[in-house]
């Protein structure tokens, strides 16, 4: 499952991958499918598929468990029903779900109303027809914006909730739409909800903005919005995405049979887009326009990307700097066809996109085009071969000796390797787990002996009893309530963590607790020797507790000096046959 989301790689019997849940270089998240867990040694987060689902995803525990099933096909009753709000912070926003559902509406007729009637002819010159108007939402907002205002009052909409949905402008006295007079593409978050809008102005506006797009609110965060995201992620079987830059790119590829496409919308890429992408767990076709901002833009996303370690290829620009929507409109729909199915090595446009942007003219500018190569293309290569070729080929771009480019090759390597041994040595030396007292140690032990050895549970019933640390009892109980003669499964035991606490803290302590035992003592096998010492440890410690206590109560209570000193001979007597009673030593 885990694999639909992050990129694996088998080791043994389980898998390795880079960790979504922190800034991860080296490969650090562990997989295991015959315990069905997962858990990074790095920033400690594990747990069982539905955690995974639950914190890649941010959805609550029901959300994620429903998700999860979809995605196996399992049927259920309890997934039959539609979602409830469950949180506060989804009541609260509620209102403002249901006032913009009813605006969309609004829109959508309005474009097929007169008054929509240049809108629409627009849209339909430019290639949409009412199905893909229909599947867009896309609408048109009235001329008069103060009738768009009342429309949502009538419908019991209050005037804070229209301005909390990003579309209010005027005063109290006249307060109207400010889309008014605009194609209105609707903006949705990654499950499908509208969440804003981006208003196009009609082609007689010359003056106005193009596009205006909603504000940010408590729906809309302009950073974690893609375009026709929620599209694309019902197309399981895709393996690819494509990400383009705009609406009609978005539907220009919809019209030829390309479905699974996102758009950026003019945005810079951020890390919350690149964690959608990510989601999808699909190679990502770069195409977005052909002009210098295009292909500036283009190389940033590579960047992104290949840090990112998402699978990526790149459409090679058209020769005109055609955007998607332009090759449709002028060369029809077989060369939009061809050219996003044309790629272009990634080395080849890095090294031609700094050949085309770079002056070369002077010392200094071309000794930049000449780091630039090297550091973003040559050193990362693996093939000898192909660093003497790329060397050959930056030396007839720039002019430089092909043997100086060689040795500042080497000279590069060399220091980039030092500085890479010098990170590795720092790691390595750096306490990874904090050293446990002896009673956690102990209860540890017997607690992994009870997880997987029924009979080491009669042994605690019998010679410990009850443990110290909470997580440690809630294990214990566990066992004996649900699991009493059989080894357990550590996703159910994650699960019933994760539906018996509503605390997300403790739900963290309990999971690492839990994995930090199977961990750390996997291939510990059953030994009743150690678990008589355990036991004895465990004992002594608690005993040991209940005496040092008495003893500071009757400290407290000496009379005078004399009794005083009585009272802690008597004392350090009573722990010395503590210590002979379990063989403890000083």
């Amino acid at each position: 499952m885990i694999s639909r989301y992050i990129s694996v790689e088998k080791q043994g019997q389980n898998y390795r991958a880079l960790c979504p849940f922190h800034d991860d270089r080296n490969p650090s998240l562990m997989i295991s499918p015959a315990k069905q867990i997962f858990n990074c040694f790095v920033c400690n987060t594990g747990g069982n598929a539905i955690r995974f689902v639950q914190l890649y995803e941010k959805k609550s525990y029901y959300e994620a468990a429903r998700r999860l099933a979809d995605m196996v096909n399992f049927k259920h009753e309890a997934f039959t029903a539609p979602l409830k709000v469950v949180t506060k912070k989804e009541q609260a926003l509620n209102p403002l779900i249901k006032a913009i559902n009813d605006l969309t509406a609004y829109y959508q007729y309005t474009l097929l109303t007169e008054a929509g009637s240049e809108a629409k002819k627009y849209l339909v010159n430019r290639g949409l027809n009412d199905a893909l108007l229909k599947k867009y939402k896309i609408g048109f907002a009235p001329l008069d914006g103060e009738e768009t205002v009342r429309f949502l009052q009538s419908k019991g909409h209050a005037l804070k909730t229209i301005e909390d949905i990003g579309i209010l402008g005027g005063t109290l006295d006249r307060p109207y739409d400010i889309n008014q007079g605009r194609i209105i593409f609707p903006l949705n978050n990654k499950d499908g909800q509208v969440v804003a809008f981006s208003a196009r102005g009609l082609p007689s506006e010359k003056k106005a903005p193009k596009y205006v797009n909603t504000r940010e609110t408590k729906l809309f965060v302009k950073s974690e919005t893609l375009y026709n995201y929620h599209n694309a992620r019902e197309l399981m079987a895709a393996q690819y995405v494509y990400l383009v830059e705009g609406f009609l790119d978005v539907i220009a590829l919809d019209r030829v049979g390309q479905k699974s496409v996102v758009a950026l919308m003019g945005t810079a890429f951020t890390k919350e887009q690149i964690a959608l992408l990510r989601l999808l767990n699909k190679e990502v076709r770069i195409c977005l326009d052909g002009d210098t901002a295009g292909q500036m833009a283009t190389l940033s996303v590579v960047k992104d990307l290949i840090t990112a370690n998402i699978a990526l290829q790149i459409v090679k620009p058209h020769a005109a700097g055609y955007d998607p929507d332009d090759i449709l409109k002028k060369e029809g729909k077989d060369a939009l066809v061809t050219a996003l199915n044309t790629f272009i090595p990634r080395d080849d446009f890095i090294f031609n996109y700094y050949l085309a942007t770079t002056k070369r003219d002077d010392m200094d500018s071309n000794k930049k085009f000449v780091n630039d190569i090297m550091h973003e293309i040559i050193l990362k290569l693996n093939s000898r071969l192909e660093v003497s070729a790329m060397i050959e080929r930056l030396a007839e771009a720039s002019g430089f000796n092909s043997l100086v480019l060689t040795d500042m090759y080497e000279s590069l390597r060399k220091r980039m390797q030092t500085r890479n041994q010098a990170l590795d040595t720092v790691k390595q030396k750096l306490p990874v787990r904090q050293t446990l007292n002896k009673v956690a140690q102990a209860e540890r032990f017997i607690v992994y002996q009870m997880l997987v050895y029924p009979e080491a549970r009669a042994f605690f019933d019998a010679h410990v009893k009850v443990f110290t640390h909470e997580v440690h009892r809630y294990i214990a109980n566990y066992l004996k309530e649900f699991r009493p003669s059989e080894k357990v499964n550590y996703a159910l035991l994650l699960n019933d963590i994760q539906t018996r606490f509503s605390d997300e803290n403790k739900i963290n302590e309990y999971t690492q607790e839990l994995l930090e035992i199977e961990t750390t003592l996997e291939s510990v096998k059953y030994d009743e020797d150690i678990l008589n010492d355990a036991a004895k440890t465990l004992n002594y410690e608690r005993e040991l507790q209940i005496l040092e206590r008495r003893h500071q109560d009757e400290l407290l209570k000496a009379p005078d000096e004399a009794s005083y000193a009585l009272l802690k001979a008597k004392h350090i007597q009573a722990r010395r046959e503590l210590m002979k009673k379990y063989n403890q030593k000083k």
